[in-house]
């Protein structure tokens, strides 16, 4: 059994084998599976954790994708979903509301594993968004307490203006986004060779499959 670490390798080095030392769970698409959701339930809980920022990918109404960095805020292995918040004034809130399909991508260069996941967005509400706003910091809700919507076109940057009154804190416009996970893609590079996979939990279940690096 592995256990995580800043430097997430759990065998010594091999003097004959280039490059870092293997994870143990290199040739086992079950623990490979299991280590995917440990990196990323601690991207939640690890602010200098590579996984805390991933990039999100969305589509407008005319087909183009749209990609940014966001900050994970949540990760519910049983439900297999992921929480980030954003404004409701954002592109990515009006895209996804045309087309809740996107991409996620995490990389971490130390381990060298990437992650690619399949996801559906949507907009969470009742008790899940009070929970969300409720364990927010208050520096963070500044950030919705502008009264600008996201994009908006300034004459300088010093233009833009912050009003908690009436924003009720930043509350107006705090919404917490789902990430519903459909499927993961397993990259682990290593010298010894490529270890590539599929997670696809469609369809109510689980298929895990290797994949040609």
């Amino acid at each position: 059994m592995w256990v995580m670490s800043d430097v997430p390798f759990d065998q010594k080095p091999d003097k004959q084998r280039r490059g870092p030392p293997l994870l143990s769970c290199y040739d086992s698409l079950e623990d490979s599976c299991a280590y995917a959701w440990l990196m990323l339930s601690r991207g939640v809980k690890d602010a200098r954790a590579p996984f805390h920022t991933p990039t999100v990918a969305t589509v407008d109404a005319h087909g183009q994708p749209h990609m940014r960095t966001i900050v994970l805020r949540a990760c519910d292995p049983e439900a297999r979903r992921l929480r980030f918040h954003t404004d409701t004034r954002s592109s990515k809130v009006a895209q996804l509301a045309q087309n809740p399909n996107a991409a996620m991508h995490f990389y971490d260069a130390q381990a060298k594993i990437q992650l690619r996941l399949t996801v559906r967005l949507q907009p969470l509400s009742g008790d899940e968004l009070e929970a969300a706003w409720a364990a927010t910091r208050p520096m963070s809700r500044e950030c919705y307490q502008v009264t600008q919507g996201p994009g908006t076109a300034l004459q300088a940057p010093h233009d833009v203006t912050f009003d908690a009154a009436a924003t009720d804190d930043g509350r107006d416009f705090f919404v917490p986004i789902g990430a519903d996970i459909q499927a993961i893609e397993w990259l682990y590079l290593a010298a010894k060779g490529h270890r590539r996979a599929l997670f696809d939990f469609q369809n109510g279940g689980t298929k895990l499959q290797w994949l040609v690096p």
